[in-house]
């Protein structure tokens, strides 16, 4: 038996304990003293559970001049994350059972970490041929992948959703509500796209939905909080959170839906501390610089952010701005939860993905290490707290802030 010692968060606080990790990685003993065959002690270092990133686009199949699963699951463990849902919008997108099944091989053996699938149904009829699926997503308007459906298909799919019980998260976006201006930057990207849209979005989710799980995509700020449905859920981005239009990014801060002004990011983060957000999402959506080196109206939409999304928000907890429980919920169990799989908690029986990091060993971000295919992020040099070593199933996956394993991720089922 692997023992692993630390200061380990366990059942909602710090407390100095060893683990036991069974040779099948799960956690089988939490004790304060232990004996193994292996011994690892790290000291007064913090040991979380694993992050679970609920929103990624590894961009494999089709494109992968962007990004590729073993890089970008590489990014993803350097950042702590251990286990990601991947989105359905590659080329070909994951549209029938037959592209799951492609989609499956095409991860088979190269992810970093542990993931699960997204489908997007364009019907009803659908939803029973994708049933191997984690959950659904539904794009309320346009973005990359041209999967945006109509208000008739999202009520089948509603309906095909609350029938399986499987989660279905959405893009909420009316586009009823986009403008016509010439987008010239960040601040004119958020006219053409307003708030209005994502709130009108969500009223129309709150009046349609019936029984469906439904999951809210990258909410951007607190108008369109109010307007989640009741009983659904929602998650916030690292981008809403650290970046607005006052950025000096340009087109390399085009998202969908945009970034927001100040005042609302920070309204947003408001938001955050009280409560009133379930999950941080990276929404990790790399594109090249070649293809970031145009106008912002021409730009594609997406930016990179699996690898900072954790180390961006432990600094702020080390500087007392967020609760431990807060972040750990919001980016690891929480998450878990949501889609319905065994990660998130440091607990008996639980696969042993766990992150160890040190808070007083502040770095400045830079692309180079983050080791994106796509080599640049939007976050360089903000101050970040990175995991030093990061176990998936009681094996290291980065050690020393360096990959130390590769492929080893697995498909998960979910609930």
């Amino acid at each position: 038996m692997r023992v692993i010692r630390g200061r380990v968060f366990f059942r909602g606080r710090l407390e100095a304990l060893s683990l036991g990790i069974s040779e099948d990685g799960k956690i089988a003993a939490v004790k304060k003293a232990l004996r193994g065959d292996e011994e690892v002690d790290h000291g007064d270092a913090l040991i979380l559970p694993g992050c679970v990133d609920l929103h990624v686009h590894m961009r494999d199949p089709g494109l992968t001049q962007k990004e590729d699963l073993p890089s970008g699951t590489r990014s993803a463990a350097i950042g702590g994350v251990t286990t990601i849902a991947e989105m359905p919008n590659t080329v070909p997108p994951v549209t029938s059972q037959t592209l799951y099944e492609r989609k499956v091989e095409t991860f088979r053996g190269r992810s970093a970490i542990d993931y699960v699938l997204y489908a997007a149904p364009k019907s009803e009829d659908a939803i029973t041929r994708l049933r191997e699926a984690a959950a659904f997503k539904a794009y309320m308007a346009e973005s990359t992948g041209a999967l945006q459906i109509g208000p008739k298909e999202l009520q089948g799919i509603l309906r095909g959703a609350a029938v399986t019980g499987k989660l279905i998260v959405v893009h909420a976006e009316d586009p009823r509500q986009f403008t016509k201006v010439k987008v010239n930057g960040l601040e004119d990207h958020s006219t053409a796209r307003p708030k209005a849209a994502e709130s009108s979005a969500l009223r129309w989710l709150a009046s349609n939905r019936g029984k469906a799980k439904v999951h809210i995509a990258h909410v951007t700020c607190v108008e369109a909080l109010d307007a989640v449905p009741s009983g659904a859920t929602c998650e916030v981005t690292p981008h809403h959170l650290f970046l607005d239009t006052s950025s000096t990014l340009g087109a390399r801060g085009k998202v969908n839906p945009p970034l927001r002004s100040p005042a609302d990011r920070e309204a947003l983060w408001d938001a955050f501390r009280s409560g009133r957000i379930d999950a941080i999402a990276s929404d990790h959506a790399p594109h090249t610089l070649d293809e970031k080196s145009v106008p912002v109206d021409e730009a594609p939409a997406g930016l990179p952010g699996v690898a900072t999304s954790f180390p961006l928000l432990m600094r702020r907890t080390r500087a007392g701005e967020i609760g431990l429980e807060s972040l750990v919920g919001a980016t690891a169990s929480r998450p878990a939860e949501i889609l319905g799989i065994p990660k998130g908690v440091i607990e008996l029986g639980r696969d042993a993905d766990l992150i160890v990091v040190d808070p007083r060993a502040a770095q400045r971000v830079r692309a180079k290490r983050l080791r994106y295919k796509c080599g640049w992020t939007p976050f360089e040099d903000m101050e970040a707290c990175f995991p030093h070593t990061v176990y998936l199933r009681g094996d290291p996956v980065i050690d020393d802030g360096e990959p130390a394993a590769e492929g080893q991720g697995r498909l998960l089922a979910t609930r």
